[in-house]
């Protein structure tokens, strides 16, 4: 699958998150943003790409950012961190104390294996 397949399929599942989230099924939404059901639905399972004023107007929607509909896309590192924090949402405590833990494992874990290999002439 080419990268901009696998961008459209991110963000359509991101976007039916969100809808989930505000508890609003495929019609609602639509409505609001002028689209038949079944052409929102192509966004949500990423056969189209919404452009930047359909993100925009689901971001009023979902009363979330455009950021937050697009993030698991970016490779930059405040954006990942964004999503992880969002993904700790709602994680007690100690469980967050956990998995910052086995994170953290993984981390150190990545890095011995980058002083390992032979860099590059």
């Amino acid at each position: 699958m080419s990268r901009q397949l696998q961008l459209r399929h991110l963000v359509g599942q991101r976007i039916a998150k969100k809808r989930r989230d505000a508890k609003l099924v495929q019609k609602q939404v639509a409505e609001q943003v002028n689209l038949s059901t079944e052409g929102y639905a192509r966004y949500e399972r990423g056969d189209s790409s919404p452009d930047v004023e359909l993100l925009d107007a689901l971001a009023k929607v979902f009363g979330c950012s455009v950021a937050e509909l697009v993030v698991e896309t970016s490779v930059g590192l405040s954006a990942q961190a964004q999503h992880i924090a969002e993904l700790l949402d709602g994680v007690s405590s100690s469980d967050r104390d956990e998995i910052v833990k086995i994170v953290e494992s993984i981390c150190a874990l990545s890095h011995k294996k980058q002083k390992k290999a032979p860099s590059p002439l």
